[in-house]
């Protein structure tokens, strides 16, 4: 973001340096060619996004409970953080993993906390939408 400023801010100097000199038109050219290029550069930055899927809706405590997703933008190998909704706050949960090469990932749970958990996944700073998950004796 600041390199963006310094190299716009660059190139407005130049151009109003150039228009002093009776050159404005090759000025404004070379200032909007600067706005182009870094334009276009932050375009092509793919969004990030994560998906959830629960292989269980209802189950016992204490069962395994799986969790599987797709990610795009996210890169090999980066960790997948498991996190529940405690209290209206996301705590991370004791389950991680890492996106595969395939751009998914896989991960399971055990929960003791009898009722309705909702949990999300996140990587990259990307949240998935929560899944709920509800645990019974």
């Amino acid at each position: 973001m600041r390199a963006q400023f310094i190299r716009r801010s660059a190139a407005v100097v130049a151009g109003l340096a150039l228009a002093a000199g009776g050159l404005g038109i090759a000025g404004a050219l070379q200032a909007n060619a600067a706005t182009t290029a870094t334009t276009a550069t932050s375009a092509s930055i793919a969004a990030k996004s994560i998906t959830i899927k629960s292989d269980k809706t209802t189950a016992k405590a204490w069962t395994k409970v799986s969790f599987t997703g797709k990610t795009s933008g996210i890169a090999k190998n980066t960790v997948v953080q498991v996190q529940r909704l405690q209290n209206g706050k996301w705590v991370n949960f004791p389950a991680t993993t890492k996106v595969t090469s395939r751009a998914t990932y896989s991960v399971w749970v055990q929960s003791g906390r009898l009722g309705v958990n909702k949990f999300r996944v996140v990587a990259a700073n990307t949240a998935s939408a929560p899944v709920s998950v509800t645990i019974t004796k």
